[in-house]
């Protein structure tokens, strides 16, 4: 994925509170079905743009003193361990796994052996001293969700959190279900649309953030079209109010002004008014949040 890289020494708390690293999140201070083949086409094409204004390029030089940032926080990251069987015996990889927290989580939680993967050298870096710190076990390398450097039939559960609508879906599903092993579990988390949402906004959403999210039974179809059965696609739409609500409320006001001093310096106004745009559209009464789990034939 076009990684985040968020700059915190502080240790995150073990205990499960809400929000790994997804960074749609209400930062800035003062702001309250499946695609069509065209957006497929362009979610293929898009190269996320380094430079330009979004939260995601927002994230990547912030202190947010926060571990965990995708809806629902290590509660979510339970719910699909429990829809993925995991198990003590079972090897677990997690694709884009980010700071590691969850996955550190996860292997504190079922004492399963455990890998993450991500694109990012300080990421990894930053996953492997967590896991020093708990003295887990835990391996953590570089890594492209595209191309998984793993032989077919390695893991027995291959888990994302909250990154999959940021890369080429199909390929990334296709690639963690290839490392799996036959009868093994891959599952997700990640944004989604409601039915209701107009294909306006899911451009905008491209233009600015690079997320091109299904609805709940687009990802379902693309998780059984990469070779999943007995797939269970869970809304948790619920989530996502008050997921912006609690993580604007930690981040408290000096993080927020920051935020926009942040913004205005590199990006100016215009930068200012997509960003704002932007957390308005995951504020929307047309963004949701599923859970997804499969079993490999």
């Amino acid at each position: 994925m076009r990684v985040v890289t968020l700059s915190s020494t502080r240790r995150a708390p073990r205990q499960l509170t809400p929000e790994k690293r997804c960074p749609r999140i209400p930062l800035i201070a003062g702001t309250s079905g499946c695609q069509t083949p065209e957006m497929n086409e362009s979610a293929q094409n898009v190269q996320a743009d380094n430079s330009g204004p979004s939260l995601e390029n927002l994230v990547e030089g912030l202190d947010l003193g926060e571990e965990v940032l995708h809806p629902g926080g290590l509660n979510t990251s339970r719910e699909l361990a429990d829809l993925c069987c995991i198990r003590g015996t079972s090897r677990v990889l997690d694709v884009a796994s980010g700071t590691g927290e969850s996955l550190c989580f996860l292997a504190e939680t079922f004492r399963c052996q455990a890998v993450g993967l991500d694109l990012s050298e300080s990421m990894v870096k930053r996953a492997q001293r967590k896991a020093q710190e708990r003295q887990l076990a835990v391996e953590f390398q570089e890594g492209d969700a595209h191309r998984l450097p793993f032989d077919s039939g390695m893991f027995d559960v291959v888990i994302s959190e909250c990154t999959i609508c940021l890369l080429r879906k199909e390929t990334a599903i296709k690639e963690m279900v290839r490392v799996v092993k036959p009868g093994g579990y891959v599952g997700f988390h990640d944004l989604c649309w409601k039915q209701t949402a107009p294909a306006r906004l899911k451009r905008r959403l491209a233009e600015i953030e690079h997320q091109h999210p299904e609805t709940v039974e687009g990802w379902k179809h693309l998780a059984e079209g990469a070779g999943l059965i007995d797939v269970v696609a869970v809304d948790r739409s619920e989530l996502i109010p008050n997921w912006t609500k609690e993580f604007k409320k930690r981040l408290g006001m000096l993080k927020r002004l920051s935020a926009t001093w942040h913004i205005l310096k590199r990006w100016g106004i215009r930068g200012l008014l997509m960003i704002r745009e932007s957390e308005s559209i995951f504020r929307s009464e047309h963004m949701a949040y599923c859970v997804i789990a499969g079993r490999k034939r």
